[in-house]
């Protein structure tokens, strides 16, 4: 049976036979392991024989290269010591490398494994509060601030992320994808002359810096003390402005919201100008990289999901022709 037909539990079983070749490299032997997500990627709560706990992540999903894991790496490494942003702290194997590339056979692909020490807490989820939202604001301006100056070895490096796509392969405009029905089809390829055209006039004279890219409540910790930040996986250079309207669309239920994600942000730097109109229109060009995404994605749960998560896209592409604003409708 091809890993495609699998429901979830047999592809996180599939997943699962590289775990003890991957945590013999850090020289960890477990106790218990536990999926804690398999969609995008595929992650793993590893508890160790002497009691700590160690996220994994095999990188199924993103296509990054080894030398772009490797940045995000280096990112994540140069930042823990700062302490100033909460973010996963990267573990070194036995021969003192940040990421194991092995090969998964269900796909015939090789790809990337990365481990970090756990981080303690809750997910903010959908129920993400104001006074979060205001936190995660200053934490990505903090973030911004913080990569400015970072440096790279020579062998690590970010993909370019500034487009509506965050140039990643196109699977939208070669040719009608087989998934998606003309009238989504027609609705997405206006978005995309939209959203690209408002991307280029927001990018001019911007300084291109490294962006997690991929900040919303999934990808947030509330532990005791501080909110955290994981899941650096989609980190590029991009422009700053990205950042917050990637994090908008995911709050877009209510258009309140996002008044303290800004007020965060904008309490530790300038807010980056943009007009209303540009920014719905990035913000609806978010939409239309979800869907581009999806369309190479392999978890059982997003295979099945797809059919709801086409129609409610149409709604949402309508809502947003109409009124000029994106909303997150069900």
């Amino acid at each position: 049976m091809e890993y495609t037909d699998l429901d979830e539990d047999g592809q996180v079983a599939e997943v699962q036979k590289l775990l003890p070749g991957l945590l013999s490299q850090y020289g960890i032997e477990a106790r218990s392991v536990e999926n804690v997500n398999h969609s995008f990627n595929s992650s793993f709560k590893v508890t160790s024989t002497d009691g700590k706990d160690y996220a994994l992540r095999i990188n199924l999903g993103s296509g990054k290269k080894p030398n772009e894991v490797l940045a995000e790496m280096q990112w994540l490494e140069a930042l823990a010591p700062e302490g100033e942003v909460l973010a996963p702290q990267p573990i070194r194997t036995t021969n003192d490398e940040l990421l194991i590339q092995t090969y998964f056979e269900p796909l015939k692909s090789e790809t990337t494994a990365v481990l970090f020490n756990w981080i303690e807490g809750e997910e903010a989820g959908e129920e993400i509060s104001n006074d979060q939202l205001f936190e995660l604001g200053q934490n990505m301006a903090k973030l911004q601030r913080f990569a400015k100056n970072l440096e790279f070895t020579s062998q690590a490096s970010f993909p370019l992320v500034n487009s509506t796509l965050m140039n990643l392969e196109d699977a939208l405009t070669m040719e009608q994808p087989k998934q998606i029905n003309d009238r989504l089809y027609e609705s997405i390829l206006k978005g995309l002359k939209i959203a690209d055209a408002a991307f280029e006039r927001v990018a001019v004279g911007q300084v291109l810096i490294p962006i997690h890219a991929d900040l919303h409540a999934g990808n947030l910790i509330q532990t005791k003390d501080k909110l955290a930040i994981i899941d650096f996986d989609d980190a590029g250079i991009g422009i700053p402005i990205q950042d917050l309207f990637i994090s908008s669309y995911y709050i877009r239920e209510d258009l309140e919201k996002e008044k303290h994600l800004k007020a965060g942000y904008a309490s530790v730097q300038e807010l980056p100008k943009v007009s209303d109109e540009d920014y719905e229109a990035l913000v609806m060009g978010r939409l239309l990289l979800l869907i581009n995404g999806v369309l190479r994605m392999t978890s059982a749960e997003i295979l099945e999901f797809l059919p709801t998560f086409f129609e409610r896209s149409q709604k949402r592409l309508d809502n947003y022709f109409a009124t000029g604003n994106l909303l997150l409708l069900k």
